[in-house]
């Protein structure tokens, strides 16, 4: 890999299946964190000039990716280089991953997982179970040791109710959201019961058996765009940290380049 530069400003991005998330980098942390769409390449625009705008009073200034989707990570890493004027630094191939692997198949696991956990662990410093609930919801261990341990993946709350209006004849498409109640009293009610409650439920039995195998209930980290969903239906999450994969993408850069 190439030899990395310290640096004292860093864009950070994470290339998802359906959103970019993106956010300046300093000593202080993350600031001015921005969403866009994956499919609306105009929309990128404006957040990359500015954020890059705003590091401008930094002695060194790099682009850091972490990406699950190639294509568009393709096409977003020619808009950074004609808007930046630098070549992006991508974690898992330019950078090394900010943890170490405890797993059969160190290439099979997605860099957005990896950003996750070692950015929980970099907070907490003891064993933790992260979650991120995206497209997909990924649900992961890291033990004690700080090494990451591997987990589980299931379809997004987005994805269950696309997929029952898609595979059945008369299912209506429903958005997700807090259920009014455990028992729908209609068709919409029913769906949000089931895809809401279905994944608290998953969250609690896989992270019961992550306790098992390490001995102690690990501290619950959440992330993603419908984490506060799943927060308010779910009493043990420790907390829920928005822009943890960015920060794992900064932690990335600071490991590499020494600074960390």
């Amino acid at each position: 890999m190439t030899r990395i530069q310290p640096a004292d400003g860093l864009l950070a991005i994470d290339v998802g299946n359906t959103r970019i998330a993106m956010a300046a980098s300093d000593a202080d942390g993350l600031h001015d964190p921005r969403r866009v769409s994956a499919f609306e390449e105009d929309d990128w625009n404006a957040p990359l000039r500015e954020l890059w705008a705003g590091l401008a009073g930094a002695r060194r200034r790099a682009v850091v990716i972490s990406s699950v989707a190639p294509r568009t990570a393709e096409l977003l890493v020619g808009r950074i280089e004609g808007i930046c004027e630098v070549e992006p630094l991508r974690v898992g191939d330019d950078l090394p991953l900010p943890m170490a692997l405890d797993i059969d198949n160190a290439d099979e696991v997605g860099v957005d997982r990896v950003c996750c956990a070692a950015a929980a662990f970099d907070r907490l410093r003891t064993a933790c179970a992260v979650a991120s609930f995206g497209t997909a919801i990924t649900i992961d261990c890291v033990s004690a040791a700080g090494r990451f341990m591997g987990g589980a993946i299931l379809p997004g709350l987005d994805l269950c109710c696309e997929a029952l209006h898609e595979g059945t004849a008369q299912l209506p498409l429903v958005e997700a959201a807090v259920p009014s109640a455990a028992l729908g009293r209609d068709t919409r009610g029913a769906i949000l019961s089931g895809v809401v409650y279905g994944a608290v439920g998953a969250l609690r039995e896989i992270v019961e058996r992550y306790a098992t195998e390490l001995g102690a209930w690990p501290q619950l980290v959440i992330t993603g765009g419908n984490a506060d969903l799943i927060r308010a239906e779910a009493d043990f999450v420790d907390c829920v940290v928005p822009d943890l994969c960015l920060m794992g993408v900064a932690l990335a850069h600071r490991k590499a380049a020494g600074q960390s």
